[in-house]
């Protein structure tokens, strides 16, 4: 049931409550088709997740834990409320 709902989502024909924003949306839909070609979370995982603000990364935590991709390594509260990392990295 829930590869269906996955499916439907990333298909775009499933209705969610709220609509995600549009990085988060992308994010879910790239980590639904590692879900349904069996593969695991990429090592880079936790730096693409700091790079979305936190309120989506909560959002991206949570999904990752229901589709069963993220089983270990535990987020800390002080991760998950981290500001955005810059994705250029420190440029002065």
């Amino acid at each position: 049931m829930l590869a269906a709902a996955i499916l439907a989502l990333a298909a775009g024909t499933g209705e969610a409550a709220t609509a995600l924003p549009p990085d988060l949306a992308a994010y879910a839909a790239t980590a639904a088709t590692w879900l349904l070609e069996g593969e695991s979370l990429p090592p880079d995982y936790r730096v693409q997740l700091m790079r979305m603000p936190p309120a989506h990364r909560l959002q991206a935590i949570v999904f990752l834990r229901r589709a069963g991709l993220l089983r270990a390594d535990p987020w800390t509260l002080e991760d998950i409320l981290k500001p955005a990392a810059d994705p250029h990295g420190d440029r002065e």
